[in-house]
């Protein structure tokens, strides 16, 4: 896994729990109170944030902005082209 797989990965992931706040029919509600106060989830490349990095950047109802910047710090059996 890269960083860019890995940013992918949680975005979806907390895309979904996002979508799944409030909706008492899904399986995920309970844990998907937990994304409360969040407004929006982009990555750093679709948010126009320049640099090299991956991540995410999360806005909150309350206007709070949040970067969570992934740095990977071993390749283990990747390709470095992949990291």
């Amino acid at each position: 896994m890269n960083a860019r797989e890995l940013q992918d990965l949680l975005r979806d992931l907390l895309e979904e729990l996002i979508f799944a706040h409030g909706d008492g029919d899904d399986p995920l509600a309970d844990l998907a109170e937990r994304t409360a106060g969040i407004r929006s989830l982009s990555t750093y490349d679709d948010a126009g944030i320049l640099t090299h990095d991956k991540g995410l950047v999360v806005e909150c109802d309350d206007g709070g902005e949040f970067h969570l910047t992934i740095v990977q710090s071993d390749c283990g059996d990747c390709e470095e082209d992949d990291a």
